[in-house]
């Protein structure tokens, strides 16, 4: 049970270092500039207001993102930023500690290389020291940040977190700012309207502390696969999971009553991507394809690293980004090819990408500019 947080997340020192995560790598933009001409003042503010029972109002902007899926993003003011950062700091390393092994977003030290490297080593195994059929059972939740009960959300925290000014904080952020985040399940994100909204339901993605909300809402069913149903391999990245067995029915059966669990105590469903598929046919998860002797990227994936390393191209060339920026990019592209077994394509991306700020297409004919091989 956490207890006692309010004072120390409220505090001087706690604000100053959620102000510091918060605005790492966004020293230029305005609302930063403004807030940081008087940062103490504005901390020590901050601090004496949420200690006197005031919140500030929040504010809430959004975009769209459209890769890898349709997403609206929700960001809110500065001041709110660093409250829920604070919060953030003081709850997420706690609620950690309660989760299972094999869950694996937006927990430190684990990641989507993790969940890759987990899964993987189940489908080795089954090769290796498991011969015969394995079958493996994939689920989505359908809209699952926008279908978030705050009625169960705010008892699950309670159950985590016995002070009542941290709860008190943390329902404001949940279920009394004045805005709705909640969608039907028929409705398409894009074309939803303000008055499509439901306001019992739903989080903002992008906000500080939805995807620790989001893991603590799916730790119920977590639990309840791997100790009430014994599922041992059983992993889960934020609203994606995995279950694999080799008996095809049992895992029928254990799928449908992780279902029925989804629905009568979180209310939420599965969606269409969900499905039940031998494992030699190898494993779709966090972007890879994983089979039992090796592990390529998705076809989605690598037509995405296409099209943004093009994109690098010519922003590089029209002035519009540094060398520098241009090398982040490739730089955690590498990264990620270096985990999987796709030397070919590897070797063709890099030969096809060149930056210069002359002609593209002539440096790639003439083969005199930086290549990155």
């Amino acid at each position: 049970m956490i207890r006692n947080i309010y004072q120390q997340l409220t505090s001087y020192s706690a604000l100053l270092q959620a102000e510091h995560d918060v605005t790492a790598g966004k020293g230029e933009k305005r609302s930063t500039l403004l807030f940081e001409r008087n940062l103490e003042d504005n901390l020590l503010q901050i601090s004496a207001d949420l200690r006197n029972g005031i919140i500030p109002k929040v504010k809430y902007n959004s975009f769209y993102v459209y890769i890898p899926k349709t997403r609206k993003v929700i960001y809110i003011d500065l001041p709110n930023k660093i409250i829920q950062r604070s919060l953030y700091n003081e709850i997420n390393p706690r609620l950690n500690k309660g989760f299972i092994e094999d869950t694996y977003a937006c927990i430190p030290g684990k990641g989507q290389l993790a969940a890759m490297n987990r899964v993987a080593s189940w489908m080795r195994n089954t090769r290796i020291n498991s011969p015969g059929e394995w079958y493996y059972f994939k689920f989505d939740v359908a809209k699952f940040f926008y279908r978030i009960d705050h009625g169960i959300l705010m008892d699950l925290l309670k159950s985590k977190i016995a002070d009542p000014q941290a709860i008190d904080l943390l329902e404001y952020y949940i279920c009394n700012t004045g805005a709705s985040f909640g969608l039907p399940l028929t409705d398409n994100q894009e074309e939803a309207t303000e008055p499509d909204a439901l306001s019992a339901l739903g989080i903002p993605i992008g906000g500080g502390l939805s995807h620790t909300l989001g893991n603590l809402y799916l730790d119920p069913l977590d639990q309840f696969i791997k100790r009430e149903l014994r599922v041992r391999r059983y992993g889960r990245y934020m609203d994606d999971g995995i279950l694999m067995d080799t008996d095809k029915r049992r895992l029928i059966e254990t799928a449908k009553r992780a279902e029925d669990f989804l629905h009568e105590r979180l209310h939420l469903e599965w969606n269409r991507k969900t499905a039940l598929r031998p494992a030699r046919c190898g494993v779709e998860w966090v972007g890879c394809v994983i089979y039992d002797d090796h592990v390529t990227l998705r076809k989605s994936t690598t037509l995405r690293m296409k099209r943004r390393l093009a994109e690098v191209e010519q922003e590089y060339n029209a002035g519009l980004i540094t060398l520098e920026k241009a090398k982040q990019t490739v730089a955690s592209y590498r990264a990620m090819l270096k985990h999987v077994d796709m030397d070919n394509y590897e070797d063709k991306l890099w030969r096809d990408f060149v930056l210069t700020r002359g002609d593209i297409q002539e440096a790639k004919q003439r083969g005199k500019e930086l290549c990155w091989n």
